[in-house]
């Protein structure tokens, strides 16, 4: 299999935040500049999620390989027990991404742009052989072999043109920022935010995440504070932090020109359309929590949430 020049040009979007704060739909808006291609599917999962490329090449987050103190060569038999265990960890983390990829992330049972998985933009052959280089080339190198692979797989997905930016929308993708960043030095990140009370309320609809109002504040500040340590290792040019209620009903126009202005793009007719007719109020759905999820115990809860989150300078709506 040959690989165009342009394997090594598309430089990557990642679209993140903390899940149900608009990042499907930026990444849809994107899309439809031509200058930028969204992935097929938009959330490719096996990058950010558990178990997926970056629990590849820096382990996974509960420290499976843990970083040790470098031991001389000279002291033969430590150092051969360490480089066994290591190749053993790679090859089990391994084993459990490929499982992954064939009986999770392949062939998922949901509507576009989730589904059909992956192979609704990458033929099984092709997926195949450029995981078989990736095995190979992980035992030189992780993060470049995980570079090559992942600019194999954009090239070669089906819709694959002449763009100059690749869109992927995984909502991890701003937790895991700073390894996306080590793999991709070139790459652009987006954190969506959005009132966490209606992200919290939107979450209670789906069935993973929390399960009750006071369970989703824990869990969206942990991927507050996640996201933000995380966004703290990538440039501030690379970054750029937007609202979706700024977006969709607040600072509609100022935010649409910083995104553009951000990637440094001229404005397109379709982008500006699609912006106009989906981008809106009425999609945001801003307050919806105030119907499904208030009550006093939340409330107080959230209040204190505020405060912890304001105190550490974290920006969260």
């Amino acid at each position: 299999m040959r690989y165009s020049k342009r394997i090594h040009s598309i430089v990557p979007i990642f679209v993140g935040g903390t899940g149900r704060s608009g990042t499907m739909i930026v990444g849809d808006l994107l899309g439809m500049h031509p200058q930028i291609r969204t992935s097929t599917p938009i959330e490719i999962k096996f990058l950010a999620n558990r178990s997926g490329l970056v629990d590849v090449v820096f382990g996974h987050k509960d420290a499976v390989l843990k970083s040790a103190n470098k031991i001389s060569i000279l002291n033969f038999r430590t150092y051969r027990k360490r480089k066994i265990k290591e190749k053993e960890t790679l090859k089990e983390i391994l084993a459990e991404f490929n499982g992954q990829i064939w009986s999770k992330w392949w062939d998922i049972d949901a509507h576009p742009p989730h589904g059909r998985g992956l192979k609704s933009g990458i033929s099984r052959e092709r997926l195949v052989k450029i995981l078989g280089s990736l095995q190979k080339e992980l035992r030189i190198n992780r993060i470049w072999a995980a570079r090559r692979f992942m600019k194999r797989f954009i090239a070669l997905q089906d819709d694959a043109g002449s763009e100059s930016y690749w869109v992927e929308t995984t909502p991890l993708n701003i937790s895991q920022a700073e390894k996306l960043y080590r793999i991709f030095p070139e790459a652009f990140f987006i954190n969506m935010l959005r009132d966490p009370r209606d992200v919290i309320a939107s979450l209670l609809t789906k069935n993973w995440g929390p399960t009750t109002p006071l369970e989703g504040l824990e869990w969206i500040e942990k991927r507050l504070i996640d996201g933000d340590r995380s966004l703290a290792h990538v440039p501030s040019s690379q970054q750029i932090t937007i609202a979706l209620e700024d977006l969709a009903i607040r600072k509609r126009e100022q935010s649409y020109q910083s995104l553009l202005g951000f990637l440094k793009l001229t404005d397109s007719q379709q982008m500006h359309e699609f912006f106009d007719q989906r981008v809106t109020a009425k999609a945001a759905t801003s307050g919806r929590w105030m119907n499904e999820i208030s009550s006093v115990d939340f409330n107080s809860s959230y209040a204190r949430l505020e405060a912890r989150l304001i105190a550490q300078e974290i920006k969260y709506k």
